[in-house]
């Protein structure tokens, strides 16, 4: 069974196989939007933002892949599953190329393997991330000494090597937080500011990795996800913490640097430093709904930056490729 009856978009042209998979997804637990061709459903994920796309290969029409491409470059956060009744391994290849997360074989045998493959591409639900949030933030509220243990293990390397980055890092004061995720060639740095006078600031300050865990899991799926765009994964860190109820301030920053590039992407969420900064500045994090700006600034290795936030802490990093 599903959890949180997710919504399913069905996408699929064989009405008699239509009827059937509607009555399995039903008594799974989701809730289902059916349709007959690629177009209407396309409107339809616009109308309703399904949580997961069904998609029969020849309702998309002649190139079932096309359709796909063209589906996640509109909704790229959305898994897609394929189903065909070809099985040739170019058809099974070309729909994975195309986005799809997985490809179900028709005529379908075993319903409790097209179950599993459901669940596995459902992403967990805002409501769910929140729910296990919840259960920790209650945990360090209760447990000082092991909130604490665990702000110490995020004591921040001066040095740290990922790949072919080398990152330094220098901060003024201990509530500050450096993260940095590799991204194939790219890297992304989250730089944040907490205020020392909050008394859930070492709750946050722990928790705020965990927060990164889904999107780091979608762009393992699927590269063409949340932390391509920092604006987006700030949007979706401050919705987290607004939903945890923890009524905290962040000042926080995201840079993805381009191996390949000389721009560097970012979205900042309350810091200061210099104009190019000020340009995107959403506001600090947590205090309401936020809706960021992503910059695309010119620069060149070594990066270097500054930054100040609100709670009168300083940061400074540098980052060398190769």
């Amino acid at each position: 069974m599903f959890k949180d009856s997710p919504l399913i978009l069905l996408i699929e042209s064989d009405g008699a196989f239509r009827r059937l998979m509607l009555s399995y997804l039903e008594l799974w637990g989701a809730r289902v939007i059916e349709v007959d061709n690629a177009i209407e459903g396309l409107c339809q994920a616009e109308l309703q933002a399904p949580d997961l796309v069904l998609s029969d290969m020849l309702a998309t029409g002649p190139d079932g892949s096309d359709s796909i491409s063209a589906f996640k470059r509109h909704y790229p956060a959305i898994p897609v599953i394929a189903i065909s009744g070809r099985q040739k391994m170019a058809d099974v290849a070309g729909a994975l190329r195309a986005g799809a997360q997985d490809y179900l074989i028709k005529p379908i045998r075993h319903w409790w393997q097209v179950e599993k493959v459901i669940a596995a591409c459902l992403k967990p639900s805002l409501r769910q991330l929140c729910a296990e949030l919840d259960e920790h933030v209650d945990f360090f509220r209760q447990h000082d000494i092991a909130a604490s243990r665990l702000c110490r293990s995020w004591r921040q390397l001066s040095e740290q090597t990922l790949g072919d980055w080398r990152l330094s890092c220098r901060q003024s004061s201990p509530w500050w937080l450096a993260e940095y995720i590799k991204l194939d060639q790219d890297v992304l740095l989250l730089l944040a500011e907490f205020d020392p006078m909050d008394r859930d600031t070492p709750i946050i300050m722990t928790l705020l990795t965990f927060l990164l865990h889904e999107p780091q899991r979608q762009y393992r799926n699927q590269p063409n996800t949340m932390l391509n765009n920092p604006a987006r994964t700030l949007e979706y860190l401050n919705q987290l913490i607004l939903e945890a109820g923890l009524g905290c301030r962040v000042n926080l920053a995201l840079f993805r640097l381009q191996a390949n590039s000389n721009q560097v992407l970012l979205a900042n969420g309350g810091m200061t430093g210099n104009q190019w900064l000020a340009q995107c500045n959403a506001g600090p994090l947590g205090l309401k709904t936020l809706k960021a700006h992503q910059l695309s600034y010119p620069s060149a290795f070594p990066f270097n930056v500054t930054l100040q936030g609100s709670f009168g802490g300083k940061i400074k990093l540098t980052a060398c490729y190769r």
